[in-house]
């Protein structure tokens, strides 16, 4: 079978891998749908400490059919169709037995979405393979993965119906936490520099937008965008960059919180004004991953709900247009997702 390999930073190529084989408890899922991410870039342009050592199998957000089964899997069957979510807790450890799973210390990952067919572990398979909820599309499937960290972190921030929300990046992540915001009856602020995603901003529910400048000018018009000119009661950063994190630090009225919700590089650092910490309280709150409850509320979510999720899914790929994809050579993403199709011709 045809699977994506990273054998370094951005050489990706397509390789022939011996068809898997389930044992007790594991189960083999032939994808159908694999969505590309900003993760996934990351991954491809600079590697990434989950990924292990290379050559690598990659991609984490996907659905599929149910090929094969491993004797004592009683949970699906060949033929069904179900979202598999890229982790699993071991359930035991220090953290996970303070209910924080999301941060296990035997958290078992699984990469390798960009392929034919992928091999589920058993651990998964008990945790985190989830039949489709009725009416959800296949293809639009993997957008739970995502959907369900953006959950986590918004369940987490305390929102009250009426407040002032700004959300730094209009990404596809930026538009999932718009909606969810809105859901809470919070009034999302959303700031980006692309036109294109603020109009999709709206449509996810956004109340205001602002095209964003990336300097201390964002922050001034953020606040006059509030009562009082105080500031947003949450910021959430879903941009990644150290510099968007020290602006949404500044975006915060007294008092509030703010989510940092995109990742960076595990070198980086960001000056924090004391000030603001101390003497003002405002709160800076890290967010990462998902639960498998979160994941079954995402699943849920994206069957029931009326938002416009199946515009997050991107253009339609094979895995030979891959490299393409996360090198930006194509112009069709604005978001820069795609939907990858193993078996899709370029």
């Amino acid at each position: 079978m045809r699977a994506a390999m990273l054998f370094g930073p951005a050489d990706l190529r397509i390789v022939e891998v011996p068809a898997p084989e389930p044992r007790p408890g594991e189960v083999v899922l032939a994808i159908r749908a694999a969505h590309t991410c900003g993760t996934d870039r990351k991954m491809y342009l600079r590697g990434h400490p989950a990924l292990g050592p290379y050559p690598s199998r990659f991609g984490h957000e996907f659905a599929g059919v149910v090929a094969a089964v491993g004797a004592e899997v009683a949970r699906v069957s060949p033929g069904d169709h179900v979202f598999c979510a890229n982790s699993a807790p071991c359930g035991g450890c220090f953290q996970c037995r303070k209910g924080q799973p999301n941060l296990c210390e035997d958290l078992l990952y699984l990469f390798g979405g960009f392929a034919e067919q992928i091999l589920v572990p058993a651990r998964i398979v008990a945790q985190n393979l989830h039949p489709l909820p009725a009416g959800l599309d296949l293809e639009l499937a993997p957008v739970a993965e995502p959907l369900a960290c953006a959950l986590r972190a918004v369940d987490g921030a305390g929102i009250a119906a009426g407040d002032r929300v700004a959300i730094v990046g209009a990404g596809a992540l930026g538009l999932m936490l718009c909606a969810l915001v809105r859901r809470t009856e919070g009034r999302p602020i959303v700031l980006d520099p692309h036109q294109e995603r603020l109009d999709l901003a709206k449509r996810f529910g956004a109340e205001e937008t602002i095209r964003a400048a990336r300097t201390s000018t964002d922050v001034d018009r953020l606040k006059r965008a509030t009562p009082g000119h105080r500031g947003a009661d949450q910021v959430f950063e879903a941009v990644g960059r150290p510099a968007a994190w020290e602006l949404a630090i500044e975006m915060a009225r007294p008092g509030g919180v703010v989510i940092l919700f995109g990742g960076c590089p595990r070198d980086s650092r960001v000056a924090v004004p004391t000030y603001r910490v101390h003497y003002e309280e405002v709160r800076l709150q890290g967010s990462y991953h998902h639960t498998p409850r979160s994941i079954a509320q995402a699943l849920t979510l994206l069957a029931e709900e009326p938002t416009p999720w199946g515009e997050l899914r991107g253009p339609r790929i094979g895995l030979d247009d891959l490299a393409g994809a996360l090198d930006g050579a194509y112009d069709a993403a604005p978001l820069g997702k795609y939907l990858v199709v193993p078996g899709t011709q370029p």
